[in-house]
């Protein structure tokens, strides 16, 4: 669980990154994802709080923890929730041996490239009607230091990508769009990326969904993944 997380961080990294005291400190100030600014816990022990609240104040926000995996941090999570900090943003991280993914999915007409290109920035923003994805682009897929594949299915109908490393690799950015939901394009991406990962050496994939994202769910269990942990998020009373 904690390999994945330090994987995670490092697939989805952040403008600004300070690891002290057993925390890894983001800060993204051109988005608002949680996870761009937001503190992980890190290594065997988080260390003090008045670190991570000092972190977010001198830049200007509010703190925000990020609980994960939420099954090794139940300590963290109580002390947290003693001082007032709300919870919110419940995910699960799901993982699939490569081999299971490609059995449960099917080949399609998706291309892939290295880096995002303009065409791949728009589809997404298309598909996941995201505003910030020029901002996402910028911030962060340009700073994604591991191998990276981009898939573009259908012309512009499904994107996604793969971050690969450490024989692992991460679903992020997975999305059809409206019009084409239904008819196995995302299928089509997962199985595209997963081959690219498996030829990287990728024995393994993870990935994560909210909670409350019941199709998701319902095509990630199809698809080979099973559930390995959860997160949320804690926020500073403000």
């Amino acid at each position: 669980m904690l390999l994945v997380e330090e994987l995670a961080a490092r697939g989805w990294p952040a403008a600004e990154t300070l690891r002290a005291d057993g925390w890894l400190l983001r800060h993204t100030p051109a988005l608002a994802r949680r996870r761009s600014n937001s503190a992980l816990p890190v290594g065997d022990r988080h260390g003090d709080l008045a670190l991570v609240e000092d972190f977010y104040a001198r830049r200007g926000g509010r703190a925000l923890v990020q609980v994960s995996p939420a099954e090794a941090w139940t300590s963290l999570d109580s002390e947290l929730a003693r001082r007032g900090w709300s919870g919110e943003g419940r995910t699960d991280v799901l993982v699939a041996g490569t081999g299971a993914v490609l059995a449960c999915t099917q080949a399609g007409e998706v291309a892939l490239a290295a880096r995002p290109d303009a065409n791949w920035v728009a589809a997404w923003a298309a598909c996941e009607e995201r505003p910030d994805a020029d901002a996402h682009a910028r911030e962060v897929l340009e700073r994604i230091e591991p191998a990276t594949a981009y898939a573009l299915a259908g012309g512009d109908l499904g994107v996604g990508l793969a971050v690969c490393e450490r024989g692992w690799a991460g679903l992020f950015c997975v999305a059809t769009a409206a019009s084409a939901r239904r008819r196995g394009i995302a299928r089509n991406v997962v199985h595209a990326l997963t081959r690219w990962a498996a030829e990287r050496g990728a024995q393994r994939i993870y990935l994560q969904v909210e909670v409350a994202n019941g199709p998701a769910h319902a095509l990630y269990a199809s698809t080979g993944f099973q559930r390995s942990h959860g997160y949320h998020y804690r926020v500073a009373p403000g």
